[in-house]
């Protein structure tokens, strides 16, 4: 599957809003008790406690496990392809036949890609014909990356040939990385955009230096932040060091910027305090945002109470710890939002955990009004908890006066508030 650059929190923040309804303060709490989770059997690779693999005399495995069937596909795939597709029908299940016959499919491309490919076309259509030829040039990119790219930019198109083309690349990315680059350079700009971050994705893999090198002649094209993107994700999960001293050489500030998000979001996924100690390192206040951001979000990948308690305690800057709490909660809550609810309601009660309150409630309010009001309720210093429910509430009329104001009289906030938004 295709990565997707997501620098917008809009649908993480519509999926936590709703998910924060069912964590409100005094509204809904988690069921008291532990619920112990049973510890799984240990098996072997069949499934089965104490057996042995079993596959029946015509390849096709007892134990219908994924693992089997993926292993079972495979082989067959690559000794008699035809027969392994005609006994797919025997299979019982829809996923486990495609389990079985995508990676008879896979290796049939590593085997024979252009015959595999044929056979195809002659035969499927839709989208049994698009999942076929996907698991071929993924096969058929295992054994002639080259070969595989100039057929299916040839006799394919539309996602078939992009879906296609991505997979390959990413594979030839990896074996010859500058052949790969220049074969791409012909494409047309539309899939040439589209698919030009997995050679990176491939590239990096391997060899991070050479692929941040020819990143610097591909920035001026709209594909250069994601090339960019997933280089410094690939080297900063093997060298967060390196990857930084070259992020920060980077001239073109979009590109910079992604570089320090990836780079910090890794960083943080292994080593927060290493991380942390790289942002106080840096010399722009573009770089420690950009930084901090990734840092926040790979470390609230493990913790991410800890990423709030270092982002609302140390950085400095109130527009970026904004922005941080702002992702880490929406993203928490849309998760787990039981947890993050109990780590709201165990924080000390103070300045810092109001900032935490205000923010969300203010980051929700548009998409739940009602998680925003009554979460902003819990702000202990007064001054700030009118201030940030009055606010959230003449959001709220707007968008809805008579659903809000009739929450409003039912709900147990203060005379005062009421009076100041009952209707005129």
């Amino acid at each position: 599957m295709k990565p997707a650059l997501i620098l917008s929190h809009l649908g993480t923040l519509v999926a936590g809003a709703a998910a924060a309804y069912l964590a409100l303060p005094a509204l809904h709490s988690p069921k008291s008790g532990d619920q112990a989770e049973a510890a799984a059997e240990v098996t072997t690779f069949s499934g089965e406690p104490g057996s042995e693999e079993r596959t029946a005399t015509d390849g096709i495995p007892t134990s219908l496990t994924s693992a089997n069937l993926e292993k079972a596909g495979y082989q067959l795939g690559s000794e008699d392809p035809l027969a392994a597709i005609a006994k797919a029908k025997e299979i019982p299940g829809r996923d486990n036949r495609y389990l079985f016959t995508e990676s008879v499919f896979t290796a049939w491309g590593e085997k024979n890609g252009l015959e595999a490919a044929q056979w195809v076309l002659a035969n499927l259509k839709g989208v049994e014909k698009s999942d076929a030829l996907y698991n071929i040039a993924d096969g058929w990119a295992e054994a002639d990356p080259a070969a595989a790219a100039i057929w299916f930019n040839e006799n394919t198109s539309g996602m078939n040939r992009e879906d296609a083309i991505y997979e390959i690349l990413e594979s030839w990315g990896r074996k010859a990385p500058e052949a790969a680059l220049a074969w791409a350079e012909d494409l047309d700009d539309y899939t040439r955009s589209s698919v030009m971050d997995s050679l990176a994705e491939g590239w990096a893999a391997n060899d991070p230096q050479g692929a941040a090198k020819a990143s610097e002649k591909l920035l001026e094209y709209d594909f250069g932040d994601e090339f960019v993107m997933n280089i410094a994700g690939q080297w900063a999960s093997t060298d967060p060091g390196a990857a930084s001293t070259w992020a920060s050489t980077i001239n073109h500030s979009d590109a910079r910027a992604i570089a320090h998000l990836e780079i910090g979001t890794e960083w943080a996924m292994e080593d927060p305090n290493q991380a942390t100690a790289w942002i106080n390192s840096l010399k722009t206040d573009d770089d420690k945002l950009y930084a901090s951001l990734g840092v926040a979000l790979g470390w609230s990948e493990h913790d991410p109470g800890a990423a709030l308690g270092w982002a609302v305690g140390t950085v400095q800057n109130p527009g970026q710890r904004q922005r941080i709490i702002e992702d880490v909660m929406l993203d928490w809550t849309s998760t787990d939002p039981t947890a993050a609810a109990e780590w709201l309601n165990q924080q000390p009660k103070g300045p810092l955990n109001d900032e935490v309150l205000s923010t969300f409630s203010s980051a929700i309010v548009d998409v739940d009004p009602v998680s925003a009001v009554t979460w902003g309720s819990t702000i202990t210093d007064e001054a700030k908890r009118t201030e940030t429910v009055s606010s959230l509430l003449e959001e709220w009329i707007a968008m809805d006066g008579n659903g809000a104001r009739e929450w409003l009289n039912n709900s147990k906030l203060s005379d005062d508030l009421k009076k100041k938004f009952a209707k005129p």
